[in-house]
């Protein structure tokens, strides 16, 4: 009774609100997403565009997120993220494919993006996202967002970014609208030595509260171990995370908390080359 109880409760949180929860990343959930104004790597594209200008080796992240430990069905999310650095005039490109969902109903999103660098220490971004939206018994719907994104260096220690999420109001559906979530992001970082992050996000999506997000990384043992925290409000959520490998190559693993629902596992990948 309480499984059928939570998969319909995650049921109608897709018909009334479809795209949530789609900016994700194994390294981000075990910092409660965060990540406006770290956003360093290839999950970027998914925070702040006008971070991947910070990639300098080509890099790859995906990973396999288990909403709310799937609840019997396989919700699922998953992603594939590559940011490829040209040149320092040109910035870096980025392209991400992501799925959400369950058989019964998938979204999907196909991103590109580009971060590039005008004035020093200032760094801007955008990304163009494909929607598609498939639900049974309704059929296929298709439409494009556009994000922009602005990142600053403040001082030597503190970071600071700017972020807009699907800024021209896209819409999905034909007798039925559905609106893809339109959202603004301010964050701060600071990093008082190599290997310490301390992240805090203000996020405000249209027609929902405004969330607080804190996120805390921290290199115990380089390369080998780092460890991650973050809480996030509007749900209250908790945040835990480790990440281990060698030079290039990383496992990273975060788990959620939610107020409800059970707990969520991401399991990530990251390749540099």
């Amino acid at each position: 009774m309480k499984k059928i109880l939570i998969f319909s409760l995650i049921i109608c949180s897709f018909c009334f609100a479809v795209f949530e929860d789609m900016e994700s990343g194994a390294r981000a959930d075990g910092m409660a997403d965060a990540m406006t104004a770290v956003a360093d790597d290839a999950s970027a594209i998914q925070f702040n565009p006008a971070g991947l200008f910070q990639v300098e080796n080509i890099s790859v992240m995906s990973f396999y997120k288990l909403l709310f430990g799937g609840v019997g069905v396989n919700l699922h999310d998953v992603c594939f993220d590559l940011a490829y650095p040209i040149n320092k005039k040109v910035g870096v490109v980025g392209v991400s494919l992501q799925e959400m969902g369950i058989s019964l109903n998938s979204e999907r999103v196909v991103s590109f993006s580009h971060g590039f660098s005008l004035v020093r220490d200032i760094y801007f971004g955008y990304s163009l996202r494909g929607y598609s939206l498939y639900q049974q018994g309704f059929g296929t719907g298709y439409n494009l967002g556009l994000d922009l994104g602005v990142m600053t260096k403040v001082y030597k220690r503190w970071q600071a970014g700017f972020y807009i999420h699907n800024i021209n109001n896209p819409k999905l559906g034909t007798d039925v609208k559905y609106e893809l979530p339109r959202m603004i992001n301010f964050g701060v970082a600071y990093r008082p030595t190599s290997g310490i992050t301390s992240a805090l996000d203000i996020s405000k999506e249209v027609g929902k509260p405004t969330r607080i997000l804190i996120g805390q990384e921290f290199q115990i043992i380089e390369d080998y171990l780092t460890v991650r925290a973050g809480v996030q409000t509007e749900p209250i959520r908790f945040a835990f995370g480790v990440r281990s490998g060698m030079k290039n190559i990383f496992i990273d693993y975060a788990v959620t908390t939610h107020p409800d629902l059970p707990l969520t596992h991401n399991f990530g990948l990251a390749v540099s080359f």
